[in-house]
């Protein structure tokens, strides 16, 4: 069966790219102070347990989840889901680019830092401690959108929609996303408990609100012609 990607997924590709560049934009140019205290005051030292223990073998393999698997989940999901009958890979498209353009106006109006500049008892494993990806991640990286985490977001969007018969390793993988973000020092947990409620809201608010337009688009039906 064709699963190649054609000039037919532009629509459902590059939505999700702009939605994504319009997220960096409003964390680079947003004027507001960052919050970071707030979770700061509200979780304490929470992440710090995520590194009780580190050891650069484990660095190296969060690294590759954080930057590896997560994007191989992404775009296989949307790859996969073309093997199926209908149309379950639009649907996919277009909740992940809901879940972003969600999260823009937290990262626009309340913008925080990661952990590990934070938290004293959390280091920066993924910014200091894994060679040229920390420094190509820094380079482009505000370090200040870290509330919702749109990698459990997006991540949590792909379990969701998962290809029948894949859930287990779809969720397995997503779980693995969670943990590299704690451990690595970017993420606060109230990161991921916003970024998964955002996906799940999207995930089932999206077939609500397109039923409703669906169903403002159909002509009310006739019951009958009157005469004069």
């Amino acid at each position: 069966m064709n699963i190649s990607i054609g000039v037919r997924d532009v629509r459902y590709v590059v939505p999700p790219l702009l939605a994504s560049g319009i997220a960096s934009v409003a964390s680079k140019v947003t004027p507001h102070p960052l919050q970071t205290s707030v979770l700061r005051g509200l979780e304490g030292d929470l992440v710090s347990l995520f590194q009780q223990v580190t050891h650069p073998a484990v660095t190296t393999l969060f690294v590759l989840v954080y930057v590896g698997l997560y994007p191989l989940l992404l775009g296989l999901t949307y790859v996969a889901l073309k093997r199926e009958p209908g149309s379950r890979h639009v649907r996919y498209a277009f909740t992940y680019t809901a879940v972003i353009l969600a999260a823009t106006p937290l990262f626009y109006f309340s913008p925080v830092g990661v952990t590990g500049y934070a938290i004293g008892g959390v280091e920066p494993l993924l910014y200091e401690h894994s060679g040229i990806v920390g420094a190509a991640v820094t380079s482009i990286d505000t370090l200040q959108k870290a509330m919702p985490s749109l990698h459990l977001a997006l991540a949590v969007t792909a379990s969701l929609h998962a290809p029948r018969g894949y859930e287990f390793i779809s969720w397995s993988a997503t779980s693995l996303i969670a943990i590299s973000t704690l451990y690595l020092g970017i993420h606060w947990v109230s990161d991921l408990l916003v970024g998964g409620a955002l996906a799940y809201g999207c995930y089932v608010a999206l077939p609500v609100v397109q039923a409703h337009f669906e169903d403002s688009r159909d002509p009310a039906p006739v019951d009958g012609v009157r005469g004069d």
